[in-house]
């Protein structure tokens, strides 16, 4: 039986698709940096498979069907997934060389890299130096951290206790998208759903993730495998269709 979950950490008190500010500031600032990191993506080498720009909009789908899964009312669904799809903007001001490398990145690198969530939580912080609203903080909270793990291990050192639901399941659903795209150091690695699943029940499980988000990600996405009619939410699009190149 799925547990009942307490909404006061989620973002219930506004409405991103009627709200005002988020609408005619938000919205065109998020399409605007999307928009951005595809030119940026545009830049590195042709067989790249972990496309930044298409990774935000699977990882936004993601939170907002396990939001859903949840139980969660609709416009918190919709909050997250406004809230996710700019979570990687800071990608895009670090240099080109980081990203394509043939083997394992070093944990030098890989410092480097998740450096991204400091450039663009302060990105937001300057652009809307002057606005007080709900969708600016949780929008800067996950983007800061969603590389960070319940052991206090993750880029920032924060621990479960100093992390919301929100981010919390911000790094469950973007650590399952960047283990389900193949990379050269990824070898004969099962990228399937189920063995990406297993991966990170197994290999990183609570020290990594909150495990009662972990287990209502995991159920939202093999109901997407395979349709019930009591349990599944509709399938927008295939896990493929989301990886193919347009």
């Amino acid at each position: 039986m799925q547990k009942s979950i307490d909404v006061s950490d989620w973002p219930t008190n506004f409405d991103f698709a009627q709200d005002e500010i988020c609408q005619h500031t938000f919205k065109p600032f998020i399409e605007s940096e999307l928009k951005l990191l595809e030119e940026y993506d545009a830049q590195r080498p042709k067989d790249t498979n972990y496309i930044f720009h298409k990774h935000a909009p699977r990882v936004a789908e993601d939170v907002r069907d396990t939001c859903a899964h949840l139980g969660l009312a609709p416009h918190i669904c919709e909050n997250m997934y406004w809230a996710l799809l700019p979570h990687d903007i800071g990608k895009r001001k670090l240099p080109l060389y980081l990203w394509d490398m043939k083997d394992k990145p070093t944990d030098d690198i890989r410092q480097l890299r998740r450096s991204h969530t400091d450039i663009g939580a302060e990105m937001v912080e300057k652009k809307f130096t002057d606005i007080d609203h709900p969708f600016k903080d949780l929008l800067i909270a996950i983007i800061h951290h969603h590389h960070e793990q319940m052991d206090g291990n993750g880029y920032l050192g924060l621990t479960g206790d100093q992390l919301s639901m929100p981010v919390r399941l911000a790094a469950i659903v973007e650590s399952f998208d960047g283990y389900r795209v193949w990379r050269p150091h990824f070898g004969d690695r099962d990228i399937s759903v189920e063995g990406v699943l297993k991966r990170m029940r197994n290999e990183k499980g609570a020290s990594h993730y909150d495990m009662d988000l972990f287990e209502a990600f995991a159920s939202m996405k093999l109901a997407q495998k395979s349709p019930s009619p009591k349990k599944s939410q509709p399938l927008r699009i295939s896990p493929d269709q989301r990886r193919q190149d347009p």
